[in-house]
């Protein structure tokens, strides 16, 4: 108790070297709680943009590198899917679903197109695909089949039903479909109507009851339909082929293990053309800015903490060097040295106490306007690059709606939690410890009479 008090009237005594200790505690602590609360800010949104991608990883092929290294058309065949390593990959207990899907086209010569062909000019172009695979006098349809009973896109909430059922393993062995809400109303369909469609393949018609109705589809997608995995086979004409996949999509649990999983999975692809995909590329553009500043700010860490090690041993080695005589004082009264130590000790921490607390309420402020300058002149700025005005059909639902700049904006939070506060804080003191405690070490290890003299 009698080290506290003489510490507080120590420091009252000559308060202006207390005030100088104080700033530059404040300006280090500030600093450090400025960028520490910007990297827990960059890390949180990071895992925001991850997880708004979706905790989905699809198995593609790389068209890109075939083109690059010229593959002819027999070489092509290195990029089909296997269902059969999917499955097995899918026993990894990061996996929660799996989804594989199949693809083809029907057509129907009752059933009118739901496709618009005003507008944006996204449905003349899914238009004039069709027109080309099918006779002027019916419609073409695009038909998916999945594994599971519940497809990916309503799994992710894309597709939502608005009526009927999603199939049952009462539906085994019967065609059954899902339509858009825009073709049943197009064609005056109901839950319960039965439709012809006729393979692209073997011209063999099939009927199948509509037994959903969904809503959600983009507007050049509206004649899309969901079928079984094995009537899209029989419409496709590779019911032999149990290996066939258009669309390999794994569903994780957690977001966040996607880059893991990637990892465990790349070196089991059967060649250089597949390759385990997960919205990569628009979580690196968007992420990209928030790698430079969490690099800067690690510098900057590191710089502050050095710096400010050095320019308090250097002041407080002053401040303890002008107390030299009071020392030897306090010695030749018989004063134990670890007394005496701790004594300055407790009033260089009286001082960081103060300041750590000051810097740690200013720091809010300053690491506000930090955030929102980062916001504004990063992260907004790849919002403003031009797309080319390209947009991307993922087959089976592999990607998510793109996320939006703004919301992840929205995340770029400057919350610290408590844990972060107690780890810098203990860190902090011990700096300010090691600065207090190596000069009085070595006063403290002269004489008395010496200490008097000099």
């Amino acid at each position: 108790m009698r080290a506290i008090k003489h510490a507080f009237l120590s420091l009252i005594r000559k308060p202006t070297k207390a005030i100088m200790i104080f700033v530059i505690l404040f300006v280090v602590f500030g600093l450090v709680f400025t960028g520490i609360i910007i990297q827990n800010s960059v890390k949180t949104s990071k895992e925001y943009v991850r997880k708004e991608l979706g905790a989905v990883v699809e198995m593609r092929g790389d068209y890109m590198k075939a083109m690059e290294d010229q593959l002819s058309g027999e070489d092509y065949t290195k990029m089909n899917l296997s269902a059969s390593l999917a499955k097995e990959i899918a026993k990894d207990p990061l996996v929660k679903d799996l989804y594989i899907t199949e693809m083809s086209n029907a057509t129907n010569e009752e059933l009118e197109s739901a496709i618009s062909m005003g507008g944006d000019g996204e449905g003349n172009l899914v238009m004039a695909a069709s027109a080309s695979s099918s006779s002027p006098s019916s419609s073409s349809f695009l038909l998916l089949g999945s594994n599971t009973d519940i497809g990916m896109d309503f799994a992710n909430g894309t597709y939502e039903l608005t009526e009927g059922r999603h199939r049952s393993s009462e539906d085994q062995g019967r065609d059954t479909l899902l339509v858009s809400q825009e073709l049943a109303s197009k064609n005056s369909l109901s839950v319960g109507d039965s439709i012809d469609l006729t393979s692209s393949v073997d011209k063999q018609k099939y009927s199948f009851e509509i037994i959903g109705i969904y809503k959600g589809s983009p507007s050049y997608l509206v004649d899309q339909m969901f079928a079984s995995l094995d009537s899209v086979k029989k419409l496709a004409g590779t019911q032999d082929d149990s290996d066939a996949a258009t669309s390999i999509n794994f569903q994780l649990y957690d977001p966040m293990d996607i880059d893991n999983f990637i990892k465990q999975h790349k070196d089991q692809m059967p060649n250089d053309y597949i390759i385990l995909y997960a919205n990569d590329s628009e979580y690196k553009s968007l992420t990209r800015p928030l790698d430079l500043i969490s690099t800067i700010i690690s510098i900057l860490l590191v710089v502050v903490f050095v710096a400010g090690v050095i320019i308090m041993l250097a002041i407080i080695t002053i401040f303890v060097r002008d107390r030299k005589f009071e020392i030897g004082l306090l010695l030749s009264s018989g004063e134990g040295k670890l007394r005496i130590l701790s004594q300055f000790v407790l009033e260089i921490l009286l001082i960081s106490v103060l300041a750590f607390g000051v810097a740690a309420g200013a720091s809010k402020f300053s690491s506000d306007y930090a955030a929102s300058w980062i916001v504004k002149n990063q992260l907004v700025e790849d919002k403003t690059q031009d797309t080319g005005g390209m947009f991307g059909v993922s087959i089976g639902g592999a990607t998510k709606d793109e996320v939006k700049i703004d919301d992840v904006a929205r995340e770029f939070n400057v919350a610290v939690d408590k844990d972060v506060i107690i780890n810098l804080m203990l860190l902090s003191f011990g700096l300010v410890i090691l600065s207090a405690g190596a000069p009085l070490l070595i006063i403290l290890g002269y004489k008395p009479r010496e200490s008097l003299q000099d």
